[in-house]
């Protein structure tokens, strides 16, 4: 029989192997965020001064911070914690992806599909890891 939990296959996402992913690409985009900000920003075709620079690394300390509880949470034995983790990581990727899709429709840029790609994955991952309860 199958159900939600066990998709064609009979492959589920892991929440440790979904919060390890999400650490992994976490990490990469703060150090994109916080090492280039310039880079980041004309990729987005948006305008390089203090203030916009500013917000590229005020956003990769967010980030992080997502990021760093995903790791602790896969390395925890504590469901709950893993079960926070993939909500609260859910729950931003959510916002990012919703603000990444109208990004994307009204200002498309390179930057703007990848950050949009990015997002939808991860909220895939998330949702995938949540419905399987493993």
């Amino acid at each position: 029989t199958r159900t939600l939990t066990r998709p064609v296959g009979g492959r589920v996402m892991h929440k440790s192997t979904t919060l390890y992913t999400i650490t992994a690409a976490g990490s990469l985009y703060t150090a994109h965020m916080l090492l280039a900000p310039r880079f980041y920003l004309s990729q987005a075709k948006i305008d390089e001064n203090f203030d916009t620079i500013g917000l590229c690394r005020g956003l990769g300390g967010g980030i992080i911070g997502l990021t760093s509880m995903a790791y602790m949470a896969a390395k925890s034995s504590s469901e709950e914690l893993k079960l926070a983790a993939l909500c609260s990581g859910a729950t931003a990727f959510v916002a990012w992806t919703v603000n990444n899709a109208y990004i994307t429709y009204t200002k498309a840029s390179l930057q703007a599909k990848s950050d949009l790609a990015c997002s939808a994955f991860c909220l895939g991952i998330c949702t995938c890891a949540l419905a399987a309860g493993k």
